[in-house]
């Protein structure tokens, strides 16, 4: 079984940074700054926030880890992200999820200016994405797109791996992976069938797929007998199984003897999650406005 990892595909696309975030201090008269909001500290999302935190102080981009209290409600939500939105001394912004219950809206993604949600979450960013028609459209059209569903056409492509033609099906719908990832994978002349948890006869989807992406965010739930026999697996599940391990949708395990490839977790679209994002911060910073405050980080 060949194993998709994602790590040297990520010390690639980190290595080219540090140039740039050069150029920005030049430009700017500070570092690209980074703002992350997470609620949830035991939340699988916060095991790439301290590595996200971890990657900018080594390439030299300013980071700030704001974690407010549910209990605080979702007007100070709203109030810190229209203060991150406005301060010019943060270029980009990140969302973590889960959010509290009701955080989760159209009026929350579109509270960060699109210039700054590096994410690819608000209307006009999302907007974009989906009336590109060409992937060249989306790679060059000046907008930011979901990093995670960017990561794995970057994985797969780094593989040699082209999804022109394919059938392809992805478990899971979300605005973060799925269906960014499927709008992706349509610009790449992919044929993409979405499933979820009401579609019926999965197996019988994943059975005539050349390729399956699982971003269900449920723990070793994809089995062998669910595959057509020499199955390619993306595993975008970022879970913890009974030992506190993390680990993904796949039973890698179960898969190892079965499948022709499988993309590890963790190892795998993570850490080229992580260096999308931080690629999208420099290049906010790189199309940022250069004002009077330069290198003052307000907080």
């Amino acid at each position: 079984m060949k194993i998709l990892e994602g790590k040297t595909l990520s010390a690639e696309i980190l290595g080219a940074l540090p140039a740039r975030v050069e150029a920005v201090k030049a430009r700017l008269g500070r570092p690209p700054s980074l703002a992350i909001i997470n609620y949830f500290a035991d939340s699988p999302s916060a095991v790439y926030v301290k590595r996200k935190i971890a990657a900018c102080e080594k390439l030299g981009i300013a980071v700030k880890l704001f974690a407010p209290k549910p209990e605080e409600g979702y007007p100070a939500f709203k109030a810190l992200l229209a203060r991150l939105g406005a301060d010019a001394a943060y270029d980009a912004v990140m969302i973590e999820r889960p959010l509290p219950d009701g955080f989760e809206t159209r009026e929350t993604w579109d509270a960060v200016p699109a210039a700054k949600d590096v994410d690819g979450l608000s209307s006009l960013n999302m907007g974009r994405l989906f009336i590109a028609k060409k992937f060249s459209e989306i790679e060059n059209g000046g907008f930011f797109s979901p990093c995670t569903a960017l990561a794995v056409i970057r994985l797969l492509r780094f593989h040699g791996i082209d999804p022109a033609g394919m059938n392809i099906a992805v478990a899971g719908r979300s605005t973060v992976v799925g269906r960014p990832l499927a709008q992706m994978l349509l610009a790449l002349d992919a044929t993409v069938t979405v499933c979820h948890t009401r579609t019926r006869n999965i197996a019988k989807v994943f059975r005539r797929a050349d390729l399956v992406v699982t971003a269900a965010g449920k723990a070793k739930w994809l089995k062998p007998e669910l595959l057509p026999p020499g199955a390619t697996v993306i595993d975008v599940g970022t879970n913890f199984d009974e030992n506190g391990r993390m680990c993904g949708d796949a039973d890698y395990a179960a898969l190892e003897p079965a499948a022709a490839a499988v993309s590890p977790v963790p190892g795998g679209v993570g850490p080229v999650t992580l260096a999308c994002l931080l690629e999208a911060a420099v290049r906010a910073a790189e199309l940022a406005p250069k004002t009077e405050k330069g290198g003052i980080i307000l907080t």
